[in-house]
């Protein structure tokens, strides 16, 4: 065997070695290809899903990104709302510590309009008893017609007794009363009746109200008068209120007794045993003088005080001119009494006659003067 046969061999030999280690080579490499292919293909799949997922992930964010945009704007409103209702509930606090505060001060005041709430009905309906007084309470509330307020004007400022002649007690008392009060028409009162709460321009002043408000109306004077002149009564003395009434029209005067004579006194009328008295002021203009007559009740207490202590005015009895002035305080008949100052109201009166007489003891009333007169002749 030749050199070139050797070398032909070795070099078959070495090829055959070198295809061997590369078919190994190969093998093992397809090995690892295949492998490598295959998890090629499973990251392949894997990148797919996690594609996909990725593309819902990213559809999910829009989806959350725009929910929380929507979200902040509610956020921002519930914010600016939460600070209104902050602002509300601050209010509402301050509001309710206030209404806290007035319920606790009703709860008291109505504690308290509890306890006076008795005190108030019967005030009211003590009322009512003055607000066009029944006959029959007028005893009671002549009772009532005695304060000292009375008295000390009777005994002190008049210097009235018992003992002082009945025809002084009257002028004294008459003339303080027109130069002192005014005529004035009553206010408006409250009253209860049946559990209702009315109101009504009438009502029966007691002699101590009708002195604080400076004059009432003819009941109020009549009724302060009779209470001054009862301060000072004596045996064979009597003093009445007595009413006349006239097509709707009532009236009140006093009708004062001496041993079943009578005079009439009659303070919102101005009138005493058929005598107007009148406030005369004397007045000028160029050389002639001329008269003027007032009704004193019209005028305030100051304006008479200054008329009369300027020398302005004076206070006179005019009377028809058959009658004497001296004889305004005269006590007379009943019948001639009666009629006299019943003549005297004819001009304000339609037919009037009087219809009920009363003191602190009784009230009568009659439908007549003739039946007044009778009773007066009987009892």
């Amino acid at each position: 065997m030749n050199w070139g046969t050797i070398t032909a061999s070795t070099i078959a030999c070495v090829l055959a070695i070198l295809l061997l280690f590369s078919c190994f080579q190969y093998n093992i490499l397809n090995s690892e290809y295949m492998s490598l292919y295959n998890r090629y293909h499973d990251l392949k799949s894997k990148y797919e899903g996690l594609r996909e997922d990725y593309q819902k992930a990213v559809s999910k964010l829009k989806t959350i990104s725009e929910e929380n945009a929507g979200l902040r704007e509610n956020y921002t409103r519930l914010i600016e709302s939460y600070e209104k209702l902050r602002l509300q509930y601050d209010d509402v606090e301050s509001r309710y510590e206030d209404l806290k505060e007035k319920y606790s001060n009703l709860v008291s005041k109505y504690s308290e309009i509890n306890v006076s709430l008795p005190k108030i009905k019967k005030g009211l309906e003590e009322i009512s008893d003055r607000i066009l007084t029944p006959s029959d309470r007028i005893p009671d509330m002549l009772k009532q017609a005695s304060p000292a307020m009375v008295k000390d004007i009777v005994y002190r400022e008049l210097e009235l007794r018992a003992e002082t002649p009945p025809e002084i007690k009257a002028k004294k008392v008459l003339e303080w009363i027109m130069l002192n009060l005014h005529y004035s028409d009553d206010d408006f009162h409250q009253y209860l009746i049946d559990n209702r709460l009315e109101s009504y321009q009438d009502f029966l002043s007691l002699p101590n109200e009708t002195l604080v408000r400076g004059g009432g109306d003819c009941e109020d004077l009549a009724v302060l008068v009779y209470t001054m002149l009862k301060a000072v009564l004596k045996k064979g003395e009597q003093i009445y209120i007595v009413q006349i009434t006239g097509r709707g029209l009532r009236h009140v005067g006093v009708i004062y007794e001496l041993e079943d004579k009578f005079m009439i006194l009659d303070p919102a009328g101005g009138y005493v045993t058929d005598a107007k008295i009148s406030l005369e002021m004397s007045v000028k203009r160029g050389l002639k003088a001329y008269k003027i007559w007032l009704n004193p009740l019209a005028i305030r207490r100051e304006g008479k005080k200054f008329l009369m202590e300027s020398g302005f005015a004076k206070l006179i009895y005019m009377k028809p001119s058959s009658v004497e002035e001296g004889e305004a305080y005269k006590f007379l008949e009943a019948d001639d009494a009666v009629t006299l100052w019943l003549n005297y109201w004819r001009e304000e009166m339609i037919h009037p006659s009087i219809s009920m007489v009363a003191n602190d003891t009784f009230v009568k009333t009659f439908t007549s003067t003739q039946e007044f007169l009778d009773w007066m002749e009987k009892s």
